[in-house]
């Protein structure tokens, strides 16, 4: 081995100290009971296996349509839940905005505003057990041609439901997590 090869194995400096620093804080999340919210095995249930017990009723309209199933897509790993200790209540409704105008006063952007709110509902005694509301803002251009017009307003909504079924998801997935 040469000299300019033992040059090119050297440590560089703090090396050691950022792998001390890794190392004492994996230890201090463990020591919080940090867990991992899609984490399988240990103490509880991962998130996975407690959304497998949430019925997901269904949502009005075409976008609902979407949307539920976008949530079930992320709640259930392989099948329905037979026995549903939960049912997830959802509705939808969208505005939409002109943004930018022409000297002509037509829009050439617009923003799209959906709102879902939802709760979870405890099957056995008809209870609320946990609310609230998932909002997605999304911008798009108006084009003049009509279908690629329709399609980018289609777009946006698809944008919008994928936003808000992944807050939906992690929420709830939360609450569950918590024991309930």
């Amino acid at each position: 081995m040469s000299s300019s090869d033992r040059n090119s194995i050297r440590r560089r400096p703090g090396q050691g100290l950022r792998a001390l620093v890794l190392v004492a804080a994996s230890l201090a999340a463990s020591a919080c009971g940090f867990q991992p919210l899609y984490g399988g095995a240990g103490v509880g249930a991962g998130a996975a296996e407690k959304l497998n017990t949430v019925e997901i009723a269904p949502i009005p309209d075409r976008e609902g349509q979407k949307l539920r199933n976008l949530l079930i897509d992320r709640f259930y790993e392989s099948s329905r839940p037979g026995n549903p200790r939960y049912r997830l209540d959802t509705s939808l409704t969208a505005y939409e905005q002109k943004l930018a105008l022409q000297k002509d006063a037509s829009a050439i952007r617009a923003q799209l505003m959906v709102t879902a709110p939802y709760r979870l509902v405890d099957t056995a005694t008809g209870q609320v057990v946990f609310q609230s509301s998932a909002r997605s803002m999304i911008s798009y251009n108006i084009l003049e041609q009509h279908y690629a017009g329709l399609l980018t307003v289609e777009n946006a909504y698809d944008r919008a439901l994928s936003e808000i079924s992944n807050d939906i998801t992690t929420r709830v997935a939360m609450f569950l997590g918590r024991g309930s």
